[in-house]
């Protein structure tokens, strides 16, 4: 007869007994709990096949009830044994014996077996995904061992098909976060995470994408050349476009009002809704606030040379040169300049496009 060897599991540990109070000791009875203390304490000092029926047949003896009573600490000893011998890859011959040996030993119901293996061979095989491709591919060992895995449990095809997607699509998109820490994305970064994409058979989600592609055109914005467009408007000698927008308002900060009452308060601050992502209203003392006026609306382009403001009534030119700085928001961008009063133009889209168009060109401006 062959031997059996030693299998011992390690994922238990030896549990104190509880102490008998006095009135136990008195009546002669032992603290129920002790039962499945010594039943851990089994598995923690023998091999897992050493331990027979007999054995547990003697505990119930002296506690005087069976260990069905613990039922659920039963089925949690084989969940244990079965996510150690999976976090440490000894899931082979012997250690399906071992739990074929715990099934029979604690007379678990097989839909209960079933819902054990489902439930922690999910979380291993999506582990073991996850090792598989940290490196962005996946070998065919990894493949085979996976597949193998889930036919040791066993796992339902359909879900371990899941579950490996998931773990792809998951280690695409934090590639993605990864490289676009900074809201920036090089032309190499993109075509390492094309490559991982297309190594796992995986397409990045919608959203990710989305904003992979928006950090791609910040980055050739501020490293590549100004994209330059057709416009219908006519430009200078030398001149180029590399903005433009329509249905751009333009505000500008008016002088101090007195405010009289509550109604005039209100009819000077009703227009400004608009604006709300600035400090629309600036109050300064007691009774006076300075106000935001629309000025003007209309196409807004923006040349390597110029920002050009078109309305109906006229064009407004506001060379490069004179601009100091530009601030972003939500909406638009603030521009502060050399003479006169900021500009606050308000756009329905690519506000962000604008604003690092615009220090774009400033940073060139002043390069020369």
């Amino acid at each position: 007869m062959k031997p059996i060897e030693n299998t011992m599991s390690t994922a238990f540990e030896t549990r104190p007994l509880r102490s008998l109070s006095l009135m136990q000791r008195l009546l002669r009875q032992h603290p129920e709990e002790n039962a499945i203390i010594e039943v851990n304490n089994l598995l923690a000092n023998r091999p897992i096949r050493t331990i027979t029926r007999h054995d547990l047949t003697d505990i119930e003896q002296r506690y005087g009830f069976p260990l069905s009573r613990f039922m659920l600490n039963l089925e949690e000893f084989y969940a244990v044994h079965l996510n150690y011998k999976l976090s440490d890859k000894q899931l082979g011959t012997d250690g399906l014996s071992d739990l074929e040996h715990l099934r029979t030993l604690f007379n678990l119901p097989p839909s209960t077996v079933e819902m054990l293996h489902a439930q922690i061979g999910k979380l291993a095989y999506k582990q073991r995904a996850e090792d598989a491709i940290k490196d962005g591919h996946i070998s065919e060992t990894d493949k085979v061992a996976l597949s193998a895995l889930q036919q040791l449990i066993p796992i339902p095809v359909d879900l371990t098909d899941s579950i490996y997607k998931e773990v792809c699509q998951d280690h695409l998109n934090k590639l993605a976060q990864k490289y676009s820490f900074n809201a920036r994305i090089s032309p190499e970064e993109e075509h390492k995470i094309l490559t991982v994409s297309k190594n796992l058979g995986t397409k990045l989600s919608a959203n990710t994408r989305r904003h992979m592609e928006r950090y791609m055109r910040y980055w050739a914005i501020e490293n590549s050349d100004l994209p330059v467009i057709e416009v219908a408007i006519t430009l200078q000698k030398l001149e180029v476009c590399h903005y433009q927008a329509s249905d751009v308002q333009w505000f500008e900060e008016r002088v101090t009002v007195r405010r009289t009452n509550y109604t005039d308060h209100f009819e000077h601050r009703k227009t400004l809704d608009v604006v709300d992502l600035t400090s629309n209203v600036l109050h300064n003392h007691q009774d006076t606030f300075d106000i935001i006026k629309l000025i003007s609306s209309g196409s807004l382009y923006v040349t390597n040379k110029r920002l050009i403001f078109e309305s109906p009534n006229k064009t407004t030119s506001i060379k490069i040169d004179s601009i100091i700085q530009v601030k972003a928001y939500k909406q638009g961008i603030l521009i502060d300049k050399v003479t006169g009063k900021s500009m606050l133009l308000l756009i329905n889209r690519d506000s962000d496009t604008l604003t690092l168009i615009c220090r774009r060109l400033l940073t060139l401006k002043s390069s020369f």
